[in-house]
């Protein structure tokens, strides 16, 4: 294994999407920016005590063997994530889609500048930030190819093939366009005053909630438009929330959760904020899967990384973590933080249910089924593990 340390080059590429999108917001608001984040961040971090560790949940990860580890290009660039029971990979050149068992079920190459990888459970999304293409693949074929007329900067895919792309022009600001797995438009939002931020699809898939920046007074705020595609007119519009909105999951209980820089927001249905939960320090990294939400802070001056765990119903669980984290990722019910050395497992409560050691280091982690897939710098792990 290369000692290159991959926490570190991590940092630097696995929130490419979000950095781009707001790159693109800093660069049109630079001011405001200036403004907005002058004092934002708070020096002091409640005290949290670490919650109490199940009997019998320390193991040595096994590395799978066979067509384990997969072995990749060194370097940075690497996207992984699962397709659902399959293993998908994306770099600077190419798409590789992976059976459970590592068997390579397709390969693609592709030009993209600055690709960015979405997955569902049977497809994948692959775009180019900056760009104009993006296309739609399956498990053993590319589906459809499209060029936009605009520039790219965020797209997203639904569980039932439809793909979400936003794009800016000179006569448009914001253009979300919504295609079927035919790449024929079933619905269209343009926005000349606010820049969209995120693209949540309802459950039944007839309709979404588009997330936008607008700017108040000087500061950079967030609200939702909630759309039916048969209707050119929202169901609803949220009240604004005084945060740059970086991820929007709508749960099964009809309430909807706001990921933002600085807070986390539930929504009822009817985009009715129910409550606010202020971060306690700049935030690091984030998850939200099902029915959880997970953000990682990171106090510098203090050398404290903390994770909160959000989930409808119950109030915010804040942990401090024993390390630094390398990647957090939700699946189930379970929260896995990977750090250096270990990968630590909490249930939705905070309390820890497991500790898996790891033999080597990896930046990023995934989950389906029994198996867990670790991304290193020349390759991909898997171990085995179900969390009782």
């Amino acid at each position: 294994m290369a000692t290159t340390d991959v926490s570190e080059l991590r940092k630097r590429d696995k929130r490419k999407a979000v950095i781009l999108i707001v790159t693109v917001v800093f660069i049109t608001a630079v001011v405001l920016i200036a403004i907005f984040t002058k004092d934002k961040w708070l020096p002091a971090l409640k005290e949290t005590n670490d919650q109490p560790v199940a009997t019998g949940i320390v193991e040595e990860a096994e590395l799978s063997e066979g067509n384990f580890p997969l072995k990749i290009n060194s370097g940075m660039g690497y996207q992984l994530m699962t397709l659902g029971t399959d293993l998908a990979l994306l770099d600077d050149s190419s798409f590789h889609l992976y059976n459970s068992d590592g068997k390579v079920m397709l390969e693609q190459r592709h030009t993209y500048a600055n690709p960015i990888l979405c997955t569902s459970k049977n497809k994948a999304l692959i775009y180019d930030v900056g760009g104009t293409q993006f296309r739609l693949l399956g498990r053993s074929k590319q589906i459809y190819e499209k060029a936009t007329d605009g520039v790219i900067y965020l797209a997203r895919l639904s569980e039932n093939d439809l793909a979400a792309v936003v794009t800016r022009s000179d006569q448009c600001l914001s253009q979300l366009d919504v295609y079927n797995d035919k790449c024929v438009v079933v619905f269209t939002y343009y926005s000349s005053d606010s820049r969209i931020m995120d693209i949540e699809f309802n459950k039944s898939g007839n309709g979404c909630i588009i997330t936008v920046l607008d700017v108040v007074d000087g500061e950079l705020t967030s609200r939702m438009l909630c759309y039916n595609f048969s209707a050119d007119v929202p169901l609803w519009q949220s009240e604004s929330v005084d945060t740059l909105a970086m991820d929007v999951r709508w749960y099964d209980n009809d309430t909807i959760a706001m990921i933002g820089d600085t807070r986390y927001a539930l929504f009822d249905s009817t985009g009715k904020k129910l409550s606010e939960h202020v971060y306690n320090a700049p935030i690091k990294d984030y998850s939200s899967a099902g029915e959880l939400a997970a953000v990682v802070t990171e106090n510098t001056d203090l050398r404290r990384t903390m994770l909160a765990i959000f989930s409808p119903g119950k109030s915010p669980v804040e942990i401090k973590l024993e390390a630094e984290e390398n990647d957090v990722y939700i699946s189930g019910s379970s929260i896995y933080v990977l750090t250096s050395e270990y990968i630590y497992i909490y249930d939705p409560d905070g309390i820890k249910s497991a500790r898996i050691k790891l033999r080597d280091q990896f930046g990023d982690i995934c989950k389906s089924g029994k198996y867990i897939y670790l991304l290193g710098y020349d390759s991909v792990s898997r171990i085995e593990f179900v969390n009782s």
